[in-house]
């Protein structure tokens, strides 16, 4: 099934329209009384909307959802129960289950800015689940070492947040920055750092316990300065003379 609908791009635009009403209703053959479970289940959201439109007769629908696809436009999302289910204003009667798009949907971020002040690193950014309008998007960066994970919540304006990481509680080594969006019972996380804002200056940022910096093509990555051992006098002036 999904080789009869993925031609449902350009190429079914091009075709005249004699040609795209004979592939219609050869595909609304094969999909006799609709998808299969198990089918449907395998599908992205985008398939399962053409199956609806090619199986109801919907033509027009069916133009316009491709159309706006090939444009980049991006239909809105509702979240009930923690399932988000995007809305076509077009599109009439659609089960839930052909517009649910909950394992499709992630998290959009940006790293805009991060500093030192007052030894806490500052992180600003944005963040916000993907094509789900909410007005209380709850922000936590996390922090990860190897099975590790520190979580510091945000103070969130919208999907835009600053929060003050406290290194004290890490331990030596190398922390990389996640950071998770929840918003309607709904909850998405991604690695941070990577997509980064136009001031964002390069450059480590080195603190008095941690030195902050980004990894290249990657995230914002914290480095918890070791404790320094102090070797005693005696101790090192014996290494000398061995």
């Amino acid at each position: 099934m999904h080789d009869a609908l993925r031609v449902y791009d350009q190429r079914f635009l091009d075709l005249a329209p004699d040609e795209r009403s004979r592939l219609v209703q050869g595909t609304r053959r094969v999909l006799g009384s609709g998808l299969d479970p198990g089918v449907r289940a395998a599908l992205p959201a985008a398939y399962r909307l053409r199956a609806f439109c090619i199986q109801h007769g919907m033509d027009e629908e069916l133009e316009r959802l491709i159309r706006d696809e090939l444009a980049g436009h991006r239909e809105g999302a509702v979240v009930v129960g923690g399932r988000a289910y995007v809305m076509y204003p077009y599109l009439r009667g659609v089960p839930r289950q052909d517009a649910d798009i909950t394992a499709e949907v992630d998290v959009e971020h940006r790293l805009d800015a991060f500093g030192w002040h007052g030894g806490l690193l500052r992180v600003r950014g944005h963040a916000s689940i993907a094509r789900v309008e909410s007005p209380r998007t709850a922000v936590t960066l996390l922090l990860r070492a190897g099975e590790t994970e520190h979580r510091f919540p945000a103070t969130a304006d919208g999907p835009d947040f600053e929060v003050p990481v406290d290194p004290a509680g890490l331990t030596a080594g190398r922390w990389e920055a996640h950071v998770s969006a929840r918003t309607l019972g709904l909850t998405r996380e991604a690695p941070f750092g990577a997509v980064r804002g136009p001031r964002l200056g390069r450059g480590s940022r080195k603190g008095a316990a941690a030195t902050a910096r980004l990894a290249p093509d990657g995230p914002l990555v914290v480095e918890v300065h070791g404790a320094r051992r102090i070797v005693p006098l005696l101790t090192r002036l014996r290494g000398r003379v061995r």
